[in-house]
């Protein structure tokens, strides 16, 4: 069954975000993360959504939860907390 991690939030600047966020690639292997889709907002691209395949949920998991991942969030420009949602495919 397949898993994944949808990550809605509003950013300062998608540019800025995006730089911060294909830099962060490594990382997200590391948790066995895999980008599935970045979409931005066609009204207002400052609001994001990313949908993450994820090999082990509970790794996905222990990466939202991660404090070293959520200062690397806040330094990106993400305003507020994300809504995380865990997901696996019906």
């Amino acid at each position: 069954m397949a898993s994944f991690v949808m990550l809605r939030s509003k950013v300062k600047d998608f540019k800025t975000w995006k730089t911060a966020y294909d830099a962060h690639a490594s990382v997200r292997k590391e948790f066995g993360l895999s980008e599935e889709h970045v979409f931005k907002g066609a009204d207002n691209s400052n609001e994001i959504v990313v949908l993450l395949k994820a090999a082990d949920l509970k790794r996905a998991k222990a990466f939202a939860a991660d404090p070293k991942i959520q200062e690397v969030i806040s330094k990106s420009g993400v305003i507020g907390k994300p809504d995380v949602q865990f997901l696996e495919k019906a």
